[in-house]
């Protein structure tokens, strides 16, 4: 079985295409994608898409870039949205102190909050780390 971990097909940049890369990935074997949220509106739109595909899920979380934006409140909507039986994991969440985008405090905490709630709902994470 040929397992796609990591795809971000429900960006809007593949809004004009999206259904033949989907074709095309399992043209060539894939037979599982897991589609990867980085913020709210990502984690809804994953969802969505694997509630299309039988052979999509999706995971939710707020990539490291963006956590500067992250409250409680949505953390209270991504623990719900990752209780959807579509989600098989929580992330992409982490560390990125390449990139000034999050103050790396700010992106500790909210790691160690997005990996509670991981570990509260026994998901499995998936990881972003650079430098």
């Amino acid at each position: 079985m040929l397992v796609d971990t990591h795809t971000h097909i429900h960006d809007p940049r593949f809004d004009a295409d999206r259904e033949a890369v989907i074709k095309r990935a399992r043209t060539a074997g894939v037979d599982v994608m897991i589609t990867v949220g980085t913020d709210l509106a990502t984690s809804r739109a994953a969802i969505a898409l694997a509630k299309q595909h039988s052979f999509i899920y999706a995971t939710v979380g707020v990539h490291p870039h963006e956590v500067k934006d992250l409250t409680s409140e949505i953390l209270a909507e991504l623990r719900v949205l990752a209780e959807h039986p579509r989600v098989v994991a929580y992330g992409e969440i982490g560390l990125d102190y390449y990139y000034d985008h999050s103050p790396r405090d700010i992106q500790r905490e909210r790691f160690k909050d997005q990996l509670s709630i991981a570990r509260t709902l026994d998901l499995p994470v998936v990881v972003h780390t650079r430098d």
